[in-house]
């Protein structure tokens, strides 16, 4: 720390003595209370944000003084009936809590949000849990659900296609838009693990010379350009935290939209607060930065213990089409509802079975969909989180084995047979380098849950009356997750849950699962939490749960099923990290999509701006997925190309998906994708049966049996088998990244991303190594020069060895592939 303060004064000497830009306290401008002013002579911008004429009726936006933000007000008709409206949008999570709307002295119902320029996507939820788009608003796109959302455009970075051809000199209400630096969010300021500050500041690209963050005391130190998307250019300092409570702004040198001729200095009018205290630093596990996930759905994967089956369980091998003599019976169909209740009899025997198939595949860290007492093969619709469920474990009467348990008392909880399966499940990963993460559904549960069961049997007499969202008591109704009347809600209250005793229970089962055995010793425990819809929680309950998750074991792991950009969950205070959804994406719509396909330089923009988004101990553990239980498989997204990521993809919704086997080229831009999940910043995860060429529409389609070759022949074999050649190639490109530390926490470069020959080239780095990875996306040869190497020449490691290598003025890449090099510095 000593050193760093010594290195942080002499930048600030020699700024000072560059360009007289460090003031001393005697020319400084000072106020009566002692609180130094800003040098006279760095006069303040006018923030102007220009006009609004545009926005529907339903939509008020007026420059909020000083603030370089707009001041939205929405407002609904009076018309919409109901006790609760709330606007949401990609502004606020989604969130039907955090912006509710009230209702004006006119009936209509009104929220104020403050927003920066851009494009938001928007729609109300109300009573009932109605969600319609604003009525009063013409411009709207399909979101995925068979609905829309209504668009926002503030200003002029709200415009369709802005550009840096639009950032012309003069322009000063373009220019002072783009000015940006919002303390809450990490991609402008947040604390380093090695206890440093990381501030930034966004301009337009071409804005000025030079950016330099402006102190209190009247110091200065110039901050650098970093990789920027188009039309930005964020500016970055790395510097030690103030001791004490800091106020600081931003000074631009020859800032275009001040018109003055030479080298104006300018400053942005805002003073910015840091209080050292509240600063908060992400740190993440070590382990997590370099693992390969693999997601598995427990009924699905494997049947090793037959004993423990349910009454009714289907033939492994058997037509997925094709129902069972009992399915029908009682009059369901297919699709209503028989298809989702079907029971396989996986379980944690036949996970542990196979564990050199996870192992071989170069696996270090697995995430378990639920594993808890339930009903459904999911389970998340759980019956009890204190028990491991019985058809998972050991097959024994869960009546029997929880009976003269207290559900709010830990002292009466005892070990199930099942329960013990799992910790002997745990120590034979553990004793395979595996990593164990568990689903955590902490926001609702099953209607089979004693607390549930207790408060439908005795209403407000039940002594767990408050723990569930109840409309009504007489007759009974309550809040379901989603609308779906058998996942009632915990209720909440504000910023907390509405009872505390819920809280003390999902810390009980937090513990429980942790420290098993309760000695302060975590490692005969799981690895960490995967949370199953957590922005439905408040964020202040999450805040207090990482710190007991922290207390138990530092090292434990914590991702968030966030679907959107999630800077406000990853700024120290809350996760860890989320599954990558917003990786996934653009990545299949660069390799998978034809009329909609993205150019490779906007798939590189894109994942870029995540990458400055979150901190790096976020975005290096991140869930890298590019499909899961949640989504239709990755070979049938490739099939049905050309659709929103997620959006209609389910067979029973939509007649126009095409449900059947894809072909060779699919599977071909699949095992592309492997490579870049293998290559990428982040730690890739593979759903159950991508590895081995598995495929099939979402939900519940993408739930199929896994296909081992020990059970072959399937029925309908020209559909269901093992692809060897694909499963190769998946260990072959996870082994890769298993044995590069430059690909697992290494630095990244974009090299070239060449739209013409939709090639991506990009480098990384890590201790006197360095990779290259080189991925065409077209269905034709392209070529590249080859950089010069950082250490030792370019050597191949991975791709056709067959094509140039090295020593060419041009290096070739085969169709829908790709290939990696290695330069490393002696000994490394």
């Amino acid at each position: 720390m000593l050193l760093l303060f010594v290195t942080a004064l002499l930048v600030l000497l020699i700024v000072a003595a560059l360009d007289g830009l460090v003031a001393s306290n005697e020319d400084e401008d000072t106020g009566n209370d002692g609180r130094p002013r800003w040098r006279p002579d760095i006069k303040p911008i006018e923030l102007d944000l220009g006009s609004t004429d545009d926005l529907p009726e339903s939509i008020d936006a007026v420059p909020d003084d000083g603030t370089g933000h707009w001041r939205v007000t929405v407002t609904l008709p009076s018309s919409v009936a109901g006790d609760h409206c709330a606007v949401a949008g990609d502004f606020n999570g989604w969130s039907v809590e955090r912006t509710p709307m009230a209702r004006a002295a006119d009936g209509r119902w009104r929220a104020e949000v403050t927003l920066g320029g851009g494009v938001y996507r928007y729609k109300f939820h109300v009573a009932e849990d109605r969600w319609i788009v604003d009525p009063a608003n013409g411009e709207s796109e399909d979101d995925g659900f068979e609905s829309r959302n209504s668009i926002l455009r503030l200003g002029s970075l709200g415009r369709s296609g802005v550009s840096r051809s639009d950032v012309r000199a003069g322009e000063a209400a373009e220019h002072t838009e783009a000015l940006e630096h919002d303390p809450s969010r990490p991609l402008y300021r947040h604390g380093l693990p090695d206890g440093r500050l990381r501030l930034r500041y966004r301009t337009f690209a071409g804005d000025s010379d030079r950016v330099s963050v402006l102190f209190g005391d009247g110091s200065s130190v110039p901050m650098e350009p970093i990789d920027s998307p188009e039309p930005f250019c964020f500016w970055q300092l790395d510097l030690p935290v103030p001791e004490s409570r800091t106020e600081y702004t931003f000074a631009l040198h020859g800032f275009v939209g001040d018109g003055a001729e030479g080298d104006p200095i300018v400053r942005d009018p805002r003073v910015f607060d840091l209080d050292p205290d509240g600063l908060r630093a992400l740190v993440t596990p070590d382990w997590a930065k370099g693992a390969v996930w693999y997601q598995i759905f427990p009924e699905r994967f494997r049947n090793g213990d037959p004993s423990n089956d349910p009454e009714r369980v289907r033939p492994w091998t058997s037509d997925w089409t094709v129902p069972t003599e009992w399915e029908g019976a009682d009059g369901q169909s297919f699709w209503e509802y028989y298809v989702y209740e079907r029971m396989y009899g996986g379980d944690l025997a036949g996970i542990e079975e196979k564990l050199d198939h996870i192992v071989e595949l170069g696996v270090t860290a697995i995430y378990l969909n639920p594993i808890f007492q339930a009903e459904a093969p999911h389970k998340y619709n759980a019956t009890d989180f204190r028990h491991v469920d019985v058809g998972l474990g050991a097959g024994e009467d869960y009546d029997a084995a929880v009976a003269g348990e207290d559900l709010t008392d830990p002292a009466t909880w005892g070990w199930t047979p099942s329960d013990r399966v799992f910790l002997d499940f745990l120590r034979a990963c553990k004793s395979r380098g595996l990593r164990v993460v568990l689903d955590a559904v902490f926001n609702h549960v099953g209607v089979r849950h004693p607390a549930f069961v207790d408060v439908r049997e005795n209403g407000l007499q039940s002594r767990f009356a408050d723990w569930f969202s109840v409309r009504s008591w007489d007759p009974f109704e309550y809040v379901g997750w989603a609308g779906f009347d058998d996942l009632p809600e915990f209720a909440k209250e504000g910023e907390a849950l509405a009872s505390d005793a819920v809280k003390e229970h999902l810390f009980a089962i937090t513990r429980r699962w942790m420290d098993p055995d309760g000695d302060g010793d975590p490692s005969d425990g799981i690895d960490g939490w995967r949370l199953d819809v957590p922005m439905e929680l408040p964020a202040p309950f999450w805040e207090e749960w990482r710190t007991l998750v922290k207390s138990i074991n530092p090292d434990a792991y914590i991702a968030g099923e966030i679907w959107h950009r999630a800077d406000e969950w990853l700024g120290g205070a809350h996760f860890d990290a989320v599954m990558n959804y917003r990786f996934a994406d653009p990545v299949v719509a660069w390799v998978g999509n034809v009329d909609h396909k993205i150019a490779v330089s906007e798939l590189d923009r894109r994942l870029l701006e995540l990458r400055l988004a979150y901190p790096d101990e976020a975005t290096h553990t991140l869930m890298n997925l590019v499909g899961s239980h949640d989504t239709d498989r990755i070979a049938s997204m490739l099939l049905n190309r050309d659709r929103p990521y997620d959006r209609s993809n389910q067979t029973q919704r939509r007649e126009d998906y095409d449900n059947g086997r894809p072909g060779d080229v699919h599977f071909q831009r699949v095992r592309l994708i492997a490579l870049v999940q293998a290559t990428y910043v982040g730690a890739p995860m593979i759903y159950y049966g991508d590895e081995v060429g598995m495929w099939g529409a979402d939900d519940p389609t993408n739930r199929k049996p896994m296909l081992w070759e020990d059970l072959e022949p399937y029925e309908c074999p020209e559909e269901n088998h093992v692809m060897e050649d694909h499963h190769a190639h998946y260990r072959e490109v996870m082994a890769l990244r298993g044995s590069h530390g430059a690909l697992r926490t290494g630095t990244f470069r974009t090299v070239v991303a060449d739209d013409a020959q939709d090639l991506w080239v990009y480098e990384r780095g890590a201790d006197g190594e360095a990779l290259l990875v080189a991925l065409n996306a077209s269905s034709e040869v392209a070529s590249f020069e080859l950089p010069e190497a950082p250490f030792g020449p370019w050597e191949p490691c991975f791709g056709d060895a067959g094509a140039p290598l090295t020593g060419a003025p041009s290096t070739c890449v085969a169709p829908i592939a790709g290939r990696v090099w290695r330069s490393c510095a002696p000994g490394a």
